[in-house]
C-alpha cells in the first residue's frame, strides 16, 4: 500500500512555528457550462456539513466489462459517476472529472472510497491500478493522464451512460503517497489540468514547477512519507505564482486519508471544496477553503493571485 521504510531514511524535524490560514479568497472564472448548484443558496455552515458527508447523488460504476478502455499507462480502472439525485442539474450540465491514483503496492480498490465520494457530490471520478505495484511517481503521473483520456473517450463512445455528459476540459488529478507524487508530475506534464490534490505525497528531494492549483495534504505523524521531507518542501517549492494550499492533519499517520470520512469528514470536505472550486469552477465552495480545518495542525491557504 505505502512505500516501505527501507525506501528512504526518515529525518524528523521540529517545526518552529505554526502557520494559520491566511484567509485569502479568490474568484476564478467559471468555465463555460460550469456547474450551477444549490450550494450557492445555502449557508456556509450547511454547505460544510454537506461536504463532510456523502453527497445527494446516487452512484454507479463502469469497468472494462462495460466497454471501458484500458489505457497503456495503467492497469485496470473503474469510473464512478453520478446519476439522479437531489441536486440534479440543468439538462445542459456537464460533469467535471477527477482521476485518483494509489500509492506504493496499493491497488485500485484503495482509491474506491474517493471515487464513490466524488461521484456522490456530482463529480465523475476514475480510480486506476498501476502497471506495476512498485511504479515510480513519474509513471503514476503518466497513468493519471492516461486515465483521464479514458474518461474523455466515454463522452463520445456509443452506448456509454456518460455520452455527451462530460466537461472534458474540466479535469483534475489526485493521488496518495507515490500517487501523490505522481499527481504533481502530471501537473508538470500537463498545464491544462484544472486542479491537483496530493495526498501525503512521496517524492523526496523533488521540486515541482507548474501553475496548476494544488492542495497538498500531510500527516503530522506520517513515518512513511514524512511531511518534513515531502509535503512541506513540495508546497514551499511550488512557484509562488501558483495557487496552492497546505493541510497538515493533526496526529495523522500515512493511512489517515484512506477514507474521505476521516477526521469527522474534514478530509473529504476540504478536498471536495478544492475540486469544486478549481476543477468544476463552483466558487461557492471557497467559503470552506477560507477556513482552517479543525483537524489540522498546520493550514496555509495561499490562493490570492
Amino acid at each position: 500500500m505505502a512505500c516501505p521504510r527501507l525506501c528512504f531514511r526518515l529525518d524528523l524535524l521540529v517545526c518552529s512555528s505554526i502557520l494559520a490560514c491566511t484567509g485569502c479568497l479568490v474568484n476564478p472564472p467559471a468555465a463555460p457550462g460550469a456547474a450551477t448548484s444549490t450550494s450557492s443558496s445555502i449557508s456556509p455552515e450547511d454547505l460544510l456539513a454537506a461536504a463532510r458527508a456523502q453527497g445527494p447523488w446516487d452512484v454507479r460504476s463502469l469497468t472494462e466489462s462495460d466497454g471501458l478502455r484500458n489505457g497503456p499507462d495503467y492497469d485496470g480502472a473503474t469510473i464512478y459517476y453520478p446519476v439522479s439525485g437531489a441536486d440534479t442539474p440543468t439538462p445542459d450540465h456537464k460533469f467535471s472529472i477527477m482521476a485518483f491514483c494509489p500509492g506504493f503496492r496499493g491497488s485500485e480498490r484503495s482509491m474506491a472510497p474517493w471515487g464513490k465520494f466524488m461521484a456522490s457530490h456530482g463529480v465523475v471520478a476514475i480510480t486506476l491500478g498501476t502497471n506495476s505495484l512498485s511504479d515510480s511517481p513519474p509513471a503514476r503521473g503518466r497513468a493519471l493522464l492516461d486515465a483521464l483520456e479514458t474518461v474523455r473517450i466515454e463522452n463520445t463512445r456509443a452506448g456509454s451512460p456518460l455520452l455527451g455528459k462530460l466537461a472534458i476540459d474540466r479535469v483534475g488529478v489526485a493521488g496518495w503517497s507515490m500517487g501523490g507524487g505522481g499527481a504533481q508530475h502530471a501537473a508538470v506534464k500537463d498545464s491544462n489540468l484544472r486542479g491537483v490534490v496530493a495526498m501525503l505525497p512521496w517524492q523526496p528531494g523533488h521540486a515541482f514547477k507548474h501553475n496548476v492549483p494544488i492542495m497538498i495534504l500531510a500527516g503530522e505523524n506520517d513515518r512513511i512519507a514524512s511531511a518534513e521531507r515531502n509535503a512541506r518542501p513540495h508546497f514551499e517549492q511550488t512557484p509562488k505564482s501558483t495557487i496552492k494550499s497546505y493541510y497538515e492533519i493533526k496526529n495523522g499517520d500515512h493511512l489517515v486519508i484512506n477514507r474521505p470520512s476521516r477526521r469527522q469528514g474534514d478530509i473529504g470536505a476540504w478536498v471536495l471544496a478544492w475540486v469544486k472550486t478549481y476543477v468544476e469552477g463552483n466558487s461557492s465552495y471557497e467559503v470552506i477553503l477560507d477556513q482552517k480545518p479543525p483537524s489540522s495542525s498546520w493550514y496555509v491557504s495561499d490562493r490570492k493571485k
